[in-house]
């Protein structure tokens, strides 16, 4: 009986022996990875966390660098006779032009007092102030948003733009006209408006105007102060220019008139 016994156990061993060995198999199969002697180059180090601090996703538009996008500002201290030409000397190395420069004039007398600039970068704007700061002048650059430019260039004159300054209360259109002859001018564009004082400047006389006094019956201090004016549009900036020139401290009838660029 133990005969039997043990030739069973032994023909069963051997069966177990026969079956392949699945476990090996599986690995074989998913080791893909062939067998080299060539060294593998290490992986590259984690970054550190000031590298990812400082190196934002090129992505996220939030977190771009702005260095080298436009940048708008306002020139503030800008004077009558300030020309565009003079603001680029003032920022000499931020390669400004003639177009990137807009000049605000107030709507009383048509002084300007202010500039609207826009810059090609960040950097060329940092630029512009250590000019200033160098220069030490009386002016004040400051950032605006692109609104501000926007309206700058609606309203600007562009250097197009003659003021006429003490035309004769009964000038007409023609005698404007036969003023600026031999310059190349746009007829159609003439308009003609008074100048009053302006009340902050005449606060301290003894008898201020107001906008009472220009309807009554009283105003011969107005009407001596009142000035004419006319604006006219040129066809290129040489064009108006060359009219300030030539025509400055000409005379219209009897009046002797100042001629100015509006920028």
């Amino acid at each position: 009986m133990s005969l039997l016994l043990r030739k069973a156990i032994k023909s069963n061993s051997t069966l177990q022996s026969l079956k392949p060995n699945n476990t090996l198999s599986l690995f074989l199969r998913q080791s893909t990875k062939p067998f080299s002697t060539e060294t593998q180059p290490p992986p590259p180090p984690p970054p550190s966390p000031a590298q990812v601090n400082n190196d934002p996703s090129p992505t996220d538009p939030f977190l771009q660098d702005s260095a080298t996008s436009l940048t708008y500002a306002r020139l503030h201290g800008v004077r009558k006779h300030t020309l565009k030409t003079d603001i680029i000397n003032l920022f000499e190395g931020s390669n400004l032009t003639l177009d990137d420069i807009r000049v605000v004039h107030n709507n009383f007398n048509y002084n300007s007092y202010a500039a609207a600039i826009k810059f090609t970068s960040r950097r060329a704007y940092d630029n512009a102030q250590r000019a200033l700061t160098r220069a030490g002048r009386v002016y004040n650059l400051e950032k605006t948003p692109p609104t501000v430019w926007d309206a700058a260039l609606r309203n600007s004159y562009d250097g197009k733009t003659v003021l006429l300054e003490g035309l004769p209360k009964n000038a007409l259109d023609e005698d404007i006209e036969r003023f600026l002859s031999g310059c190349e001018f746009v007829p159609s564009s003439i308009r003609t408006f008074v100048k009053y004082p302006d009340p902050i400047m005449s606060a301290g006389r003894k008898n201020p105007t107001t906008s009472e006094e220009k309807t009554g019956p009283n105003t011969s201090e107005e009407k001596r102060d009142s000035i004419r004016m006319a604006i006219v549009l040129f066809s290129t900036r040489n064009e108006a220019m060359n009219a300030s020139i030539k025509k400055n401290r000409g005379f219209c009838l009897n009046n002797q008139i100042s001629v100015r660029v509006l920028h």
